[in-house]
């Protein structure tokens, strides 16, 4: 008479190596999960500052200038009660404000009507600050600052709307 010994299952080993696999692919979906949303809210960046220039270009049509820092108070971070607010919202339903949140320090939306690009003074200038998923978005054309805005530091988007009168 034989007995037979065999057991059915898996050994310890069997199951840690399955366990350290299933570990790795999850790694490598959750690192490209990451990068992927980066993208979409540069994505969304754009987009936002397309809409905010379409309602710049309808407030232009209407009052025939550009909105001044001066007379206007426009300057400053959109959709976080910059003066540019008020003027956009006749022209925009919801203002855009940054996909992080509004009262981000690193990324925001800026509108600067006295900037200095392209070699001249007094452009207006809007952008987007530090764009997270690739560097190939710097679109930096201004040389200055701008003070608080950032028009010209790496990694933001800038969309120069002409010049201003002060």
């Amino acid at each position: 008479m034989k007995t037979s010994n065999t057991q059915k299952g898996f050994t310890l080993i069997e199951l840690l190596v399955v366990i350290a696999i299933i570990g790795i692919l999850s790694s490598i979906v959750l690192a490209s999960l990451t990068s992927a949303r980066a993208k979409a809210r540069d994505a969304r960046r754009l987009s936002d500052l397309k809409q905010i220039r379409t309602a710049i270009e309808m407030y232009i049509n209407d009052n025939n200038h550009l909105p001044r820092e001066t007379l206007d108070k426009s300057n400053g971070k959109i959709g976080e009660g910059a003066g540019l607010d008020t003027l956009l919202a006749p022209y925009m339903q919801n203002i855009p404000h940054d996909p992080l949140g509004p009262g981000n320090s690193s990324y925001y939306y800026y509108y600067d009507g006295n900037q200095w690009c392209v070699g001249r003074a007094n452009i207006a200038v809007l952008f987007a600050r530090n764009m997270e998923s690739s560097k190939d978005h710097n679109r930096s054309v201004c040389s200055a600052w701008g003070g608080e805005g950032g028009a010209g530091a790496p990694g933001t988007w800038n969309i120069i709307i002409g010049d201003s009168d002060g």
